[in-house]
């Protein structure tokens, strides 16, 4: 019983939603909150085989809806777009288990204007301009709509914050945060280079209403070899032509971006971002890219001693366990450590399903 909290340890885009929905599958979770920002930052997974491949992507709603017995909301703190929202219901088929808290704070048009004819953001910061922090702003000042105040989000409406503290108590809930702990406003050291607010386990539980008394445990996904997208500091940095020379090009679920991606972890930044999430568990993505050898690996037995030695050298460094291993680009190709592996209940979803 009890929440699980999921943060990125460094700038996001370290496959949340895929641990989110695995977990939320694993877990039978009754309820999956999506924390955060507001819908500046994308989830996706890929459902299928690699030769035909299903993208399953989210702005606003979180991927826990992978399993069907799972509701899935948006917490109070997070801002949201009425027509993503009830663009991703649709999408989905989630009218019968999408909720949204009354007192998200509304992304209008004129904030997404706001963002995008602010060359601040949308040139030195690199922002995906999505309203967010516009709508966030607005909502600081006490003068932003609310989701009560949408007619198209009323049947979706309701209490979140109480909601999950109730599942909470009596089963488990999937907390789906956004972003990285390296982008926190108030946390991160690289200022102005973040995002509008703070990324780490305990702003997730912030953003959602969640007591901390119904907190069971935080998931730290920490990539292999981390990346940013937009601007600011990135140790390590490997040039583009290095990215696609290797073969290990990624693009923004936002912007469509290629993603920057660093030639390894910044221990010392690792060091600090456990601190900061005191998680319980880490789930270590995009190992593939590490060593191409484990990628679609999906039992402990096949992953190599580099492998294995990166595990190692992560736990020592965080003083915390390593769970979860992602090995490729498909939702089931993560190896699972802990546990609660041999009660997996994940397999192959119908591509069709969600179509």
């Amino acid at each position: 019983m009890g929440a699980i909290i999921i943060v990125d340890a460094f700038w996001g885009d370290s496959g949340k939603g895929k641990i989110s929905a695995y977990l939320t599958r694993r877990e039978n979770a009754e309820l999956c909150v999506r924390a955060g920002i507001g819908t500046n930052a994308g989830h996706s997974l890929y459902l299928g085989t690699l030769k035909e491949l299903q993208l399953i992507s989210t702005r606003q709603l979180p991927l826990g809806f992978l399993n069907p017995l799972t509701m899935v909301a948006v917490g109070a703190g997070v801002a949201v777009n009425p027509s993503i929202f009830q663009e991703e219901v649709e999408k989905y088929h989630l009218q019968d288990r999408a909720r949204v808290d009354y007192r998200c704070p509304i992304i209008t048009e004129e904030h997404i204007k706001q963002e995008q004819e602010s060359a601040h953001l949308s040139g030195k910061i690199g922002s995906t301009c999505s309203g967010s922090g516009a709508a966030r702003a607005d909502f600081v000042l006490r003068k932003a709509g609310q989701a009560k105040d949408i007619a198209g989000l009323q049947p979706y409406v309701t209490d979140v914050a109480y909601l999950v503290n109730k599942a909470a108590r009596s089963g488990t809930v999937i907390v789906e945060g956004s972003q990285g702990a390296l982008l926190s406003l108030g946390l991160s050291p690289d200022y102005p280079y973040v995002t509008s607010g703070d990324c780490t386990s305990l702003a997730a539980a912030a953003q959602i209403g969640l007591g901390w008394q119904n907190i069971s445990e935080a998931v730290m996904v920490l990539k292999a070899l981390p990346s940013r997208v937009g601007e600011g500091p990135l140790p390590n940095e490997l040039s583009a032509d290095e990215i696609k020379e290797r073969g290990i090009a990624e693009h923004g679920v936002v912007t469509g971006r290629l993603r920057r991606k660093a030639v390894g972890i910044p221990w010392g930044l690792l060091r600090y971002v456990a601190i900061l999430n005191s998680p319980t568990q880490i789930a270590l993505t995009f190992c593939e890219h590490y060593d191409p050898e484990v990628e679609g690996v999906t039992t402990r037995e096949r992953l190599t001693p580099k492998v294995w030695e990166l595990i190692t050298k992560v736990e020592a460094q965080t003083g915390t366990p390593v769970t979860l291993v992602g090995t490729g680009k498909l939702f089931e190709h993560i190896v699972d450590l802990s546990e609660r592996a041999a009660h997996s209940c994940v397999k192959s979803n119908n591509k069709k399903e969600f179509v």
